[in-house]
């Protein structure tokens, strides 16, 4: 049986892929960011949220976005420094910039 986690997030996959290939992405970028952006929040809605101050490296890295390098640096910070009080905490690992940050906070939960 598929773990419900893996299920949701390749249906997220699929999502993601299918908006790549739209042809909402040939008219123009305006159109298609905002398409994407609510797949990608429907899609996130679909996926248990991953605790960031508790997450191990390879779950972190499951988020569209995040590599497993920003990964190892979420769990170095968090080390380092104690849980983060807020997912907006991240804008403070190296990698993470504030598009990015906008990008993959539906999928994350403190």
């Amino acid at each position: 049986m598929i773990n419900k986690s893996i299920y949701r997030l390749a249906i997220l996959l699929l999502v993601l892929f299918c908006a790549g290939t739209s042809p909402l992405m040939a008219s123009g970028g305006n159109l298609a960011s905002s398409a994407m952006s609510g797949m990608t929040e429907k899609a996130a809605g679909m996926m248990d949220k991953i605790n960031i101050n508790t997450a191990s490296i390879e779950s972190l890295s499951q988020i569209p976005g995040l590599s497993p390098k920003i990964g190892e640096a979420i769990a170095a910070y968090r080390a380092a420094s104690g849980d983060f009080k807020s997912v907006s905490d991240l804008i403070n690992i190296e990698g993470i910039d504030a598009g990015l940050l906008e990008k993959i906070k539906p999928f994350l939960s403190i």
